[in-house]
């Protein structure tokens, strides 16, 4: 799936609806449109530390259950992926993120509070399935 904003921005993302109310998304949008920059970042860590990025990717007001940076070897170098599981709006959301060439990439998954219990180990693990080859 392919959107146009106002601003002439293009916004590349996917969208699987698992079961009536869980859903997990990928979003790929430049970085420059999070953290106001003329210069493309080319890791996460240009967009701040871990509990900085926080303000660009959770939610204001939301619970934050766990926030941790990983760090995966890939073909030349360390990748950098930035991990959030929160609660905001009686929804439960885990989120991975990283940043490659200037593109901020984000996989979400996302279910009622009520039925994470049930499905969150898949919902998370798909969030974590976050891989740049």
């Amino acid at each position: 799936m392919v959107t146009r904003r106002r601003s002439g921005h293009t916004q590349l993302g996917s969208h699987l609806q698992i079961g009536r109310s869980e859903l997990v998304s990928v979003v790929i949008k430049p970085s420059n449109q999070l953290k106001i920059t003329f210069l493309e970042a080319k890791d996460i860590t240009e967009l701040g530390t871990l509990k900085e990025a926080s303000k660009l990717f959770v939610p204001g007001g939301a619970k934050i259950y766990s926030a941790r940076a990983i760090k995966v070897k890939d073909q030349e170098d360390i990748r950098t992926y930035y991990f959030y599981e929160f609660r905001f709006d009686k929804q439960h959301v885990a989120l991975m993120t990283t940043v490659d060439s200037g593109k901020t990439y984000i996989a979400a998954a996302t279910a009622p509070e009520t039925r994470w219990e049930a499905d969150g180990v898949k919902l998370r693990s798909a969030a974590v399935s976050l891989s740049l080859v």
